[in-house]
């Protein structure tokens, strides 16, 4: 007796292998079968399945025939229905329940396989599983047991990752985990569109939809084999650090001006030539086409060693060369070169000496002076020098010259008479030819002014109320030229501006007497006024009349009045350089004609000193 088939929903896994029944009797005995029963059987058997081949084979002829193998896409099993006995089989023949059986089981197994391949059609990783299962069969695995409660209850089984570990190499170890489910994009981008059925007159083709991701095994065992892909697609590489050189990004930078400079010297000669009349074209193409001299036989500093001028004397070597003969310019000699003063040592300022009180100086003089005499009776001692003649004088004349003086008293006094008239003679003598020239003295003179002037040109603006005073004119004219400076004096109706410009050490000369000095309150007295008692004065009263110089007649309106006159530093501070040559007056009555003569420079000056007000003024 046979088993009933099992009816399943189409599930691989539902792919049970019946027990065959083959000796057993359908009474349900338990005889065995002879060896002739069992070899009818057995034909029973093949004819049995010859007959249900030829069966499907005219069915699918009549249904259109298979063209080509179609895919199979089953989504549930179909039903079993009773199938018509063949022919070949009688009913009440044993074999023949056990060959439905076969047939039930072999088309539940081929089900089985094609919805694996469809499986693995739309799911590359699924390969794995399928060719794990292929190589051991899996183990009953125990019913996990629940254990804990709440937070400490264990994982449900169908959570935990039940995949068979894959061997990994080391080069696969840090490589993504492939997922374990299927992608739904994946799958609803490879499902092939739904067409009409075919008629059969004209089968339509079967198009394969090729699927990059499968393994290279299901490939080959599917309909998309003739596809060109042969595998899994190649992992990407990660990008290498590419680390730039020391000086890369500079070395471009320099290129980059060196190449802006030379586009700017090409354009300033190319001006430079279309000025002069030239044609700037051909100006610049005149650098290209000139070719530099080609390099010199032997350089200049190897010529000398060298026989022939050449360098191709080496190839007699050295023994042929000017180094160990007498023509050599090698000898035992060191040449020192004259050392040449660094261009800041010549504006070096000479440090100035220590000051000393005048108690300090006469005590240095005297340590001098006696050392000077010391060192000469210690010459005179060692007869280097000759004795000093005795000094007499008329006071120590009876001291020194003692028998002498007795004897011819006039004699030895006129004798020293002309001794001292000697030595006064002498003594004047060298002092005058210590003595300066005129010239040498204003030399000196110009000389301190330029070294003055090395250490910096300072100017100054100088306001005078009232300057109408020909001896103030004078001595503020003089001075400046004395001093080297140099400027200009504008007389105006309201006012007078005297501008200087020179060395510090001057200007604070000129300040000293601008400020000082001079009394501006107080007129000079005439030249050669005398007052002169006439006759006919009066005790205890003024003169009758007092001369007047030559000129001047009674009643002149010629004088001023200074009473209120002062003169007041309005700026002073260091400038570039001079701006006049000398130190002049003019006259400007006009405020426009003042801010000309002192040119477009120092024209502020005018404002400066006109608004100028002094502290007095301000205070009130």
């Amino acid at each position: 007796m046979s088993k009933r088939p099992l009816d399943t929903n189409g599930d691989a896994k539902s792919n049970k292998k019946l027990k065959r029944c083959d000796n057993v009797p359908s009474n349900g005995s338990k005889a065995a079968l002879s060896p002739a029963e069992l070899i009818a059987q057995k034909r029973a058997e093949v004819a049995a399945k010859l007959a249900s081949m030829k069966n499907l084979a005219a069915g699918g002829a009549k249904s259109g025939g298979l063209a080509a193998p179609q895919p199979i896409r089953v989504t549930a099993p179909l039903p079993a229905k009773p199938m018509a006995t063949p022919s070949p089989a009688t009913p009440g023949t044993p074999g023949a329940s056990d060959d439905l059986a076969r047939r039930i089981a072999e088309a539940k197994r081929l089900v089985a396989n094609a919805q694996t391949k469809l499986a693995v059609k739309d799911n590359p990783y699924m390969s794995v599983a399928q060719a794990n299962k292929k190589r051991a069969p899996p183990a009953p695995e125990p019913t996990p047991v629940q254990q804990g409660a709440g937070l400490k209850m264990a994982a449900h089984p169908l959570l935990l990752d039940q995949t068979p570990a894959v061997p990994q190499s080391k080069k696969d170890r840090y490589k993504p985990m492939q997922p374990k489910f299927a992608s739904i994009k994946a799958n609803a981008r490879n499902i092939a569109t739904p067409t009409p059925p075919p008629t059969a007159a004209t089968p339509a083709p079967v198009t394969a939809v090729a699927n990059p991701y499968a393994a290279a095994s299901a490939n080959a065992s599917s309909a998309i084999a003739k596809s060109d892909f042969t595998g899994a697609p190649r992992q990407r590489s990660g990008r290498q650090f590419r680390f730039n050189p020391k000086g890369k990004y500079v070395a471009q930078g320099d290129q980059l001006r060196q190449e802006i400079k030379l586009e700017e010297l090409k354009q300033k000669i190319a001006d430079s030539a279309r000025k002069a009349g030239l044609d700037g074209d051909a100006v610049m193409g005149i650098g290209s086409n000139v070719r530099r001299p080609p390099p010199p036989d032997a350089e200049w500093w190897d010529a000398a060693l060298l026989p022939n001028k050449k360098y191709d004397d080496l190839e007699e070597g050295f023994a042929h060369l000017h180094i160990r003969n007498p023509d050599s310019p090698i000898t035992i000699y060191v040449q020192h070169p004259i050392a040449i003063p660094a261009p800041g040592d010549k504006e070096k300022i000479a440090l100035k000496p220590l000051m000393l009180t005048t108690k300090e100086q006469k005590k240095m003089r005297r340590l001098r002076r006696k050392a000077e005499q010391q060192d000469k009776r210690d010459r005179i001692k060692m007869g280097l020098l000759p004795p000093d003649p005795p000094k007499v004088r008329l006071a120590n004349l009876m001291k020194v010259l003692t028998s002498d003086a007795v004897q011819d008293p006039t004699k030895v006094e006129a004798k020293v008479r002309r001794e001292v008239a000697n030595r006064k003679l002498g003594h004047e003598k060298m002092n005058a030819e210590r003595k300066l020239t005129d010239d040498q003295r204003r030399e000196k003179i110009t000389a301190k002014q330029a070294e003055e002037d090395r250490k910096g040109v300072w100017g100054a603006v100088y306001k005078v109320l009232l300057l109408r005073d020909k001896a103030h004119q004078f001595k503020v004219r003089k001075n400046a030229q004395q001093n080297g400076l140099t400027g200009i004096t504008i007389f105006h109706p309201a006012f007078s501006l005297v501008y200087v410009e020179g060395a510090a050490k001057f200007m604070r000369k000129y300040r000293r007497l601008m400020t000082e000095r001079i009394a501006w309150t107080q007129a000079a007295a005439p030249r050669g006024a005398e007052e002169v008692e006439l006759e006919g004065e009066e005790e205890g009263g003024t003169p009758a009349a007092v001369a007047k110089p030559e000129g001047e007649a009674d009643g002149e309106e010629g004088a001023v009045n200074l009473e209120n006159n002062a003169c007041y530093l309005v700026w002073e501070g260091p400038i570039r350089d001079r701006a006049f040559s000398d130190f002049k007056g003019k006259a400007a009555p006009t405020d426009g004609l003042a801010k000309d003569v002192l040119g477009e420079k120092l024209k502020g000056y005018w404002d400066m000193a006109k608004n100028f007000k002094p502290e007095e003024e301000e205070l009130f």
